[in-house]
């Protein structure tokens, strides 16, 4: 039994024959605050992952309680139970292993150990189709409502008991949130540490997405190459946004309003409590959630800096709160748009390997 990283005896991590290495593939196309792919894997044995936090890809000044990185973990856990229903396999997921973690600190400890189990009942859920077609959109949508049909259906597709799914596409609460988004960009950039973390993950050109196979940019918000190379280059390339940051600033929040205000819909997530196990059952949710939107041709944006856990960020939390009618009783873990818009470039990866620990 596995209880520490230390114990943990990876086998060739790449080998093709190796029906983990094939759900591994799948599972490391979930989505992390800043694409950071905050996860670390390994083997034991014939069946076995653990899977644990890459403490190096933390970012504490916009994540201080981890809490974004714990939510990722759950969606890279869905990608990894879809994969493997997909090729027959039960996935039996045992959550923190080590025992019951603390929700103000990312522990050196497995998140889960997950056994990969052949199983003659296992049928392939249909959402594993759309895990390489999801991505993040930050493109302004176009101006068409979401239907409330289409929630509907989007509710359908995980466990709702848990983790209860909010919606509106009215417009006083689309652009009442926008106003919100941008000021939350704002506060958020203002830390130097948040805003040193913005930009070494923010990729300006097509080559340093390349290079880093991490981040997100202007290809996400659907710039042909041309724009992207002009406004990387010449406009605001990374030595004028590290040279100034108001400049950087000013562009993220206009762009984060009129993102946020093009919306055909809001949704939210929230739980009851707010422990890491919480976190981890609402990444599964947001992960299901949006790959069916995607079967739905719906394109979804998640917007977090408004539900950050820093100190500044407590009136904005409170205000939003507010307007969802969320009561106090339960804590909202993920908001994001939903709309209609042209695909959008992937983000940048890593390879396989690169998530496997010795």
């Amino acid at each position: 039994m596995c209880n520490t990283i230390q114990e943990t005896t990876p086998v060739t991590p790449l080998d093709p024959s190796d029906a983990r290495c094939n759900a591994v593939k799948y599972a490391i196309l979930a989505p992390s605050p800043h694409n950071t792919q905050p996860w670390r894997v390994a083997f034991q044995g014939d069946e076995r992952i653990i899977l644990s936090i890459d403490h190096s890809r933390l970012i504490p000044g916009c994540d201080p309680l981890g809490r974004q990185a714990f939510i990722s973990v759950g969606a890279f856990l869905e990608n990894l139970d879809l994969a493997a229903k997909n090729s027959g396999l039960r996935a039996d997921i045992d959550l923190f292993p080590a025992g019951w973690p603390d929700s103000r600190l990312v522990q050196d400890t497995p998140v889960a150990r997950v056994d990969l189990v052949e199983d003659p009942h296992i049928e392939p859920d249909p959402l594993f189709l759309q895990i390489p077609l999801r991505h993040t959109s930050r493109r302004r949508f176009e101006k068409r409502k979401v239907p409330l049909d289409a929630a509907g259906e989007i509710t359908a597709a995980y466990d709702f008991s848990l983790v209860p799914l909010g919606f509106s596409h009215d417009d006083d609460l689309i652009h009442a949130i926008a106003d919100l988004a941008a000021d939350a960009m704002e506060i958020e950039l203002a830390d130097p540490e948040r805003f040193r973390e913005t930009l070494q993950y923010f990729r300006f050109t097509d080559a340093e997405a390349h290079t880093a196979q991490d981040g997100f940019g202007h290809a996400q918000s659907g710039y042909g190459p041309v724009m992207r190379f002009f406004i990387g280059r010449f406009i605001l390339p990374r030595s004028k946004a590290a040279s100034s940051p108001e400049s950087f600033s000013r562009m993220a929040k206009r762009s984060t309003r009129e993102q946020a205000a093009s919306a055909g819909g809001i949704g939210w997530l929230s739980t009851k409590g707010d422990h890491r196990v919480d976190q981890v059952r609402t990444g599964r949710a947001f992960q299901r959630v949006h790959l069916k939107a995607c079967a739905l041709g719906l394109a979804l944006h998640p917007m977090s800096q408004l539900l950050a856990d820093y100190p500044g960020m407590a009136g904005l939390r409170s205000v939003l709160r507010d307007l969802l009618g969320v009561p106090d009783t339960q804590a909202v873990q993920m908001l994001f748009r939903m709309g209609y818009a042209r695909p959008v470039l992937p983000t940048p990866r890593r390879r396989p390997g690169d998530f496997f620990f010795p």
